[in-house]
């Protein structure tokens, strides 16, 4: 039996990929510890494994900027009892830390693999939020410094860390025809896996009441307080002969979104993984995850990106002929329409987006990063 640290941040697009490999692992018959921050607590403690919060943990508007520091003390505290540490991403430090504990690392990439062109292209189209900094060269050596010395970084570059401090095993969770620049990734030392579906605490939907077509729309968990998004849904698909499934998140009141016509259903949160079994088309935000999800069950997209990272998913959707993509800023409810009417009746997308069903289908996902995790701490 293996003891296995894993590690990451109050996000969740960068946590959600990881359950179920803590699930997987526990299955195997290993010891897994995951440290994170409280909200989670119930999440991770349904994987099997043994949840740790993070030392100094304060509720706050502060607490995901202090997440980073607060996963750093509490790895340092416990880490060296473990044979292994497997952490996502987002937490640069993971490959230092490990180094200074003595233990091999694992990295996990719920987004693109990343290298300088991939934040630099990220940097360029994203929002404000956790890619500005790969926008702004200065800026960014700027804050690393004072982050290197208090992590305790191999290079005093951020962008320097995350590229040449990598451990020898980086897992991608996305197909590497997906991948953006995929040949700039050497095989031997990444990975791509395919999407995380595994079972998840959804409550079931009866799909009685939705004849086909499906349209399902859903903008995420992070950015999706956008209600003039949700009524121009309404307005381009309402009394419309498809029905339409659309999670607005808790953050809208529902009552200011005007009269909904009897085609279309909306609820804070839906099971979305049953829903992308049967839907015809997804109207998204292009959050990595989502759009993983979409390519597993070979659901062609509509994307419209509300900031971060999503940019350059949507046009990645759009060069590998999975989908189209629109722009928030100067959205109708027209322009939803048309392109949904386009993406449902041209069946070469659909067509395109299940030759990446099948081939995410194969990828291996969670059981293969734990079988090759596994096989290489027992050499």
């Amino acid at each position: 039996m293996k003891r296995i640290l894993m590690v990451n941040l109050p996000f969740s697009g960068h946590t959600n990929p990881t359950l179920d490999l803590a699930r997987t692992f526990v299955d195997l018959g290993h010891e897994v510890t995951y440290i994170h921050s409280p909200t989670w607590r119930d999440k991770i403690e349904a994987t099997g494994a043994i949840f740790i919060p993070y030392d100094h943990y304060e509720a706050g508007k502060t607490a995901e900027i202090k997440s980073w520091a607060w996963a750093y003390e509490t790895i340092k505290r416990i880490g060296q009892n473990f044979d292994c540490l497997v952490y996502e991403m987002l937490f640069t430090a993971g490959k230092a830390l490990a180094d200074q504990l003595g233990i091999p690392s694992f990295r996990l990439f719920s987004t693109f693999a990343l290298n300088e062109q991939v934040l630099s292209d990220c940097g360029r189209t994203g929002g404000f939020y956790l890619t500005l900094i790969f926008r702004f060269p200065i800026l960014q050596r700027l804050l690393s410094r004072p982050l290197a010395r208090r992590f305790g970084w191999r290079y005093t570059d951020m962008v320097r860390e995350m590229i040449d401090n990598a451990p020898e095993f980086n897992f991608v969770y996305t197909v590497k025809d997906f991948q953006i620049y995929p040949d700039q990734f050497p095989a031997e030392h990444y990975y791509f896996v395919g999407p995380s579906i595994g079972p998840r605490q959804e409550n079931n939907l009866d799909f009685s009441n939705f004849p086909d077509p499906i349209v399902y729309i859903s903008l995420g968990t992070l950015l999706n307080d956008s209600p003039d998004f949700f009524k121009k849904c309404i307005q381009a698909f309402g009394n419309q002969k498809l029905s339409v499934i659309m999670s607005i998140g808790d953050k809208i009141d529902a009552r200011k979104l005007g009269d909904i016509p009897d085609n279309i259903f909306l609820a804070p949160f839906l099971p979305q993984l049953q829903i992308l079994e049967r839907a015809s088309l997804f109207i998204t935000h292009g959050g990595m995850n989502s759009v993983n999800e979409a390519l597993y069950y070979g659901v062609p997209m509509l994307v419209v990106p509300m900031g971060n990272d999503q940019p350059r998913v949507a046009q990645q959707v759009v060069d590998v002929h999975v989908g189209k993509c629109l722009n928030k800023c100067s959205l109708t409810a027209q322009q939803l329409q048309e392109s949904a009417e386009e993406l449902l009746k041209n069946k070469s997308y659909r067509k395109r987006a299940q030759a990446f069903q099948n081939k995410c289908r194969a990828a291996g996902g969670n059981q293969r990063i734990a079988q090759q995790i596994l096989t290489a701490l027992n050499k």
